[in-house]
């Protein structure tokens, strides 16, 4: 695997001692055990370094779907229940390696007025822009948006926070005119993922 081979040859030439791992977390078909994951993974990682002032920083991010690409129809988590994911895996990584070797280690997580405003504008129509104008005329720091203060301002648009973070069955989407995805791999992706998140655990 590269990444281990990377992290060997950090090892060896003992100059490198801080890493930085990115995860995305909140994506259709993720089960609780594969968010666990990531700090038994960022511990490995520390071990692998070899070295007792070797640092490793957690940065997670939250699933997004993309626009023109076969995810863009998929379903999203709400970036507050996202943001207890992080607290679960910042708290699982702690009790693993105990609150001393913890000062070792960094979990960066939590953007939750941006991530707010990216669950919209990265599927809304062209209404977002009223939005996003009312918000400046009323002299709202985007950087710490609630969540209340931004469903206000959709609600007084005709848009609906939650509905953008449904999956978009919709024949058109807001930019169906440059949309090129072909969507029997969208579908696939989508059943690929709902089965993986439904499938039943295996009888001992």
């Amino acid at each position: 695997m590269r990444v281990d081979h990377a992290l060997d040859l950090c090892r060896e030439t003992g100059r490198i001692r801080t890493v930085m791992l990115y995860f995305i977390v909140g994506a259709p078909g993720e089960r609780p055990e594969d968010r666990m994951a990531i700090a038994d993974y960022a511990r490995d990682v520390r071990d692998r370094l070899g070295h007792p002032d070797a640092r490793v920083i957690v940065k997670l991010m939250q699933f997004m779907p993309a626009p023109h690409t076969p995810t863009q129809r998929l379903a999203m988590a709400d970036p507050d229940r996202v943001r207890t994911y992080g607290d679960a895996i910042r708290d699982r990584l702690q009790h693993l390696v105990g609150d001393e070797q913890f000062a070792h280690f960094d979990v960066v997580y939590g953007e939750t007025s941006r991530m707010h405003l990216e669950v919209v504008c990265s599927r809304a129509d062209r209404r977002m822009g009223h939005v996003l104008e009312d918000l400046f005329d009323a002299g709202v720091d985007l950087d710490t948006l609630t969540k209340d203060t931004l469903t206000a301002a959709l609600t007084r648009h005709g848009l609906d926070y939650d509905r953008h973070l449904r999956h978009m069955d919709d024949d058109v989407l807001p930019w169906h005119c440059t949309n090129h995805v072909s969507r029997a791999a969208e579908d696939r992706l989508a059943t690929a993922l709902t089965h993986r998140e439904h499938r039943a655990e295996p009888v001992p």
